[in-house]
């Protein structure tokens, strides 16, 4: 599989090391002038899918502002539905309708849906979906390439028929991002270390597509320069 790089600039602040991996330096201002809207899935009254010792909103939330942080170091204005549990009462149910309505008032360049999947005990790993458009399946397979090198996984991308993704005005994928139904995976999901490189993928494949439209067809043609790869 061909490795993803970071086009790197002026200097900025490094981003925190996880244990088994060096993460490259991020640039201030590569994706200025980008809008990206992160979406955790469920909240409120609806806790989503059920873990042996979570809910599925929990991990939704704390993945979407670790998210969130890789962005902002990037120079991306970030928006998120929702960033504390406050925002959505306990006793309520939040409105898809709702949410998208106010997501399509944005004006994003992208929309990231994150979710946690549920099933066997036995079945594991992230998961990029789509619903329709060039754009949006480019986007989600550059996504999911990220995290099946994280992973190791063989998962691709999928078509889903899921009302956020099929009434977005953008360029919109939902990233499951595990199986709260596996105790193991449940576990890293809960665990800041991992939540930092997961998160590290699914923002190296949203930064790579929103910077190939900068990049002029003979650079996308030809490999990048040796100098520019890191991981």
């Amino acid at each position: 599989m061909t490795g993803s790089f970071v086009l790197t600039g002026r200097a900025a602040s490094a981003p925190p090391e996880p244990a088994n991996r060096i993460l490259p330096p991020l640039v201030g201002d590569l994706l200025e002038g980008r809008t990206v809207i992160i979406d955790p899935g469920h909240g409120g009254y609806d806790p989503g899918a059920l873990g042996r010792r979570t809910q599925e909103a929990a991990i939704n939330l704390a993945i979407g502002l670790q998210l969130r942080k890789w962005f902002q170091m990037a120079g991306a204005r970030v928006l998120m539905t929702w960033s504390k549990p406050s925002e959505i009462p306990p006793n309520k149910k939040y409105r898809v309708q709702d949410r998208l309505t106010w997501i399509n008032q944005q004006n994003g360049d992208v929309l990231i849906d994150i979710h946690c999947n549920s099933g066997s005990t036995v079945w594991r790993n992230p998961q990029t979906f789509y619903w329709d458009g060039a754009a949006s399946y480019h986007l989600a397979s550059d996504v999911q390439e990220e995290l099946r090198y994280f992973t190791k996984s063989r998962r691709g991308v999928k078509r889903i028929n899921q009302y956020v993704l099929r009434h977005a005005r953008m360029p919109a994928i939902n990233v499951e991002v595990g199986y709260v139904t596996n105790p193991v995976e449940e576990k890293l999901l809960t665990t800041p270390q991992y939540q930092k490189e997961l998160t590290w993928a699914i923002f190296i494949g949203t930064e790579r597509w929103l910077v190939k439209g900068r990049w002029p067809a003979e650079l996308l043609e030809a490999p990048p320069p040796v100098d520019l790869l890191k991981r």
